[in-house]
This record gives structure tokens, C-alpha cells and sequence, in this order.
């Protein structure tokens, strides 16, 4: 199906929001490093972001249902917008951490919202496809944002690369206030006063992204730092992010034009067996020249699994409620970086011990989804 100017609008917009966000996430320690912050600083630097939208998403996806999307839409924008204002005026680490607050406001209203907005579309087939492509347009910002934030940083330095972001944003703005015109909530004929988000339709899939999430987060935290303590080439880390990205990006492309044709259980249930199969095989194989193509299993099996698992679990819920699904569903993310990296950590005590508790965690999810997928291939036969 041909999408909709308004529907390219909003994928655009997204795009713009996702890799100015993906640009500044993997320099902003080094900026806070720069202006004279230490280690137990930088490491906060993460949870106040990820805190802050984890207590708003519920909120800003229910309101979003309710009627106040358009709002919603802008607003994280535009405190996005802010917050790279405050991190190209910072001179203290103190005003960084305003930037992130106000980075997860943005994070906190637009992420949900755009998410339900893209049900809004037209039936669920159009908006199954709406979600994919979605899904695959923020693929393209993961793969691009860094590279592009490396080449501002290196050659212009931290204030090129804050304001990048602000221009993305503001052409974002634009885009989601042209696409947001006219857009109504789409009541449930039948309502169920939020409910839908108790059936298992939606808290398997949430399982399962929260495991994933634990899983990811602490991947992308303690390979990179048992590199450092190995003596690896930061080549070789560079390597293996990037084969994720890039992997990650080329299954998004695979499924967005089937994702109205199969059933987005298997998809999920098949994308989380290949990305825990990777990461196990990383574990005994961390630092190899093997470590690349390993990362970039997991980061094809990623591809499939997080588009499949939000057609699963928003157009699980009844259209009333996908406002509240979107909010709760992408607070997991939040969830598993707060809770995934201490706990890995506080088990495993090594890098490498940490790495291996956290695929243990990740299989969770897989069971889940596994278990739930096949009982519902069983009842649909």
C-alpha cells in the first residue's frame, strides 16, 4: 500500500526526531566529561532521562487517546528542542542534567503519541503497515545518528552537534504539526474503559519487551567496557554497533512490506530466538573477529522482533484504548535500562559474568512469547 502524505509526513517528522536523538545519546558522557564530570555524574546522566519519561509515557499515551494529540505531538518536540538549547549553553555539569529532564519530557510525550498516531491511519491492516514503517524509518535514524554525530563532533566539535539536533527538530515540528491537523482519536465501539491492556494480547508482548530491553541495555553497556578492559581496539566495538544498526535495519526493511500478511506473534517469537541466540554466542566470543557478524544476528533478530512487537501488542487492544497501550507498552524501554544493566551487574560482578546473566534474563521473554505464540497458533487452527 502507497502511504499517505500524511503519512509521510509523520515518518519523516519521526525520522528527524529519532536521529537528532540518535546523534547526541552516545557523545553526550563525553560532553559531560569535557565540562569536568566524574564517573558517578556521568552515570546518572541515563537514569535521569530514562526516569523522568518513564513516570510521564503512561500519562502523555492516555491523554493522547483522550483527545489531546496534537499537543502532546508538539510538545515533545519542542522540549526537545529546549533541551538542546540548555546542552549548547551548558558550562556546568548541573545544567546538563536540566537538558536530560527535559529531553525525557520530549521522549515521554512524542514517543507514545506518534505511535498511536500512526493507528490512525485507517483499518488495522493499514495501520499494521503505518507501525511497520514507523519501525523501519527509526531504523535508518539508529544507523545514521551516530555516524553523524561522530563527523560534527570530530570536526566541529559539541556545539555543531546540539545545534545538527536543533535543526532536525525544528523541520520535525513543521512535519508533525502538518500531520497532525485534523486528527481524531478513534473511539472503540465497545468500550473497555483500558482493560484491554489486562488481557495477555498485551502483557505477553510486554514481557517480552521488557526482557528484551533488560537484555539489550545491558549488552550495549558492558560490552563496550569489557573491550576497554581487555585492551581492545575501540574499532572493534565501533564494528560490532554498527553491524547491529545495520543488520537491525536491513530485517525492518525485510518486514515492513509483509508486516500486514504474517502473523506478528511468529515474527516476534523468531526475531527473539535469533537476537538471544547472538548474544549468547557473544558471551563466548566477546572480543573475537567473529564478534561483528555475531551482533549482527542479534541485530537482524531485533529487526524482526521490536516491529512485530508493538503490532502485537497496540492493535491487540481495542481502539480506545491504544492511547493508554502505546504509553505503558514503550515504558518498558524505560523499565528494562533502569532495572536490566544494576541487576546483570550486581549478579554477574565481571563484565563478562554480567553479559551472561543478562542473556539468562533475555530468555524470559522468549519463553513467554514462545509459549503464548504456539497457544495461539493452536486455538486459530
Amino acid at each position: 500500500m502507497r502511504p499517505s502524505l500524511r503519512e509521510l509526513e509523520l515518518n519523516v517528522g519521526t525520522l528527524l526526531f529519532f536521529l537528532a536523538a540518535h546523534s547526541v545519546a552516545p557523545y553526550i558522557s563525553r560532553y559531560a566529561i569535557a565540562l569536568g564530570a566524574g564517573e558517578g555524574e556521568v552515570a546518572l546522566l541515563g537514569p535521569t532521562l530514562s526516569l523522568m519519561a518513564l513516570a510521564l509515557r503512561p500519562v502523555s499515551g492516555y491523554l493522547a487517546g483522550a483527545g489531546f494529540l496534537r499537543p502532546l505531538l508538539l510538545g515533545g518536540v519542542a522540549s526537545a528542542m529546549v533541551a538542546q538549547v540548555v546542552y549548547i549553553s551548558s558550562s556546568s555539569v548541573a545544567a546538563l542534567y536540566l537538558g536530560r529532564v527535559l529531553q525525557g519530557i520530549g521522549v515521554a510525550l512524542f514517543i507514545p503519541t506518534s505511535i498511536y498516531t500512526a493507528t490512525l491511519v485507517g483499518g488495522d491492516r493499514e495501520a499494521s503497515e503505518a507501525l511497520a514503517w514507523r519501525a523501519t524509518v527509526i531504523g535508518f535514524s539508529m544507523a545514521l545518528g551516530p555516524a553523524v554525530g561522530g563527523v560534527l563532533v570530530s570536526s566541529y566539535g559539541y556545539s555543531s552537534l546540539f545545534t545538527a539536533a536543533l535543526a532536525y527538530l525544528s523541520a520535525s515540528l513543521a512535519l508533525n504539526a502538518l500531520a497532525s491537523r485534523g486528527l481524531r482519536p478513534r473511539a472503540s465501539r465497545v468500550g473497555d474503559g483500558g482493560r484491554g491492556i489486562l488481557r495477555a494480547s498485551f502483557l505477553v508482548p510486554l514481557v517480552a519487551l521488557l526482557s528484551y530491553s533488560a537484555l539489550y541495555n545491558s549488552f550495549s553497556l558492558f560490552l563496550p567496557a569489557l573491550h576497554e578492559s581487555l585492551g581492545v581496539e575501540v574499532a572493534l566495538t565501533s564494528l560490532v554497533f554498527t553491524s547491529y544498526s545495520l543488520a537491525n535495519l536491513a530485517a525492518r526493511l525485510v518486514f515492513t512490506p509483509v508486516s500486514s500478511r504474517v502473523r506478528p506473534l511468529a515474527t516476534a517469537t523468531l526475531g527473539y530466538a535469533l537476537a538471544l541466540l547472538g548474544l549468547y554466542t557473544v558471551t563466548s566470543e566477546p572480543a573475537s573477529q567473529a564478534t561483528p557478524a555475531l551482533a549482527a544476528v542479534t541485530g537482524f533478530g531485533a529487526g524482526l522482533l521490536i516491529p512485530s512487537l508493538q503490532i502485537a501488542s497496540i492493535l491487540g487492544v481495542k481502539p480506545g484504548s491504544r492511547g493508554l497501550a502505546s504509553g505503558v507498552y514503550t515504558a518498558m524501554f524505560d523499565v528494562g535500562n533502569l532495572v536490566g544493566p544494576p541487576l546483570a551487574i550486581a549478579l554477574g560482578v565481571s563484565y563478562l559474568k554480567a553479559l551472561v546473566v543478562a542473556a539468562w534474563m533475555g530468555s524470559v521473554g522468549l519463553v513467554a512469547l514462545a509459549t503464548y505464540s504456539l497457544k495461539s497458533l493452536a486455538k486459530a487452527s
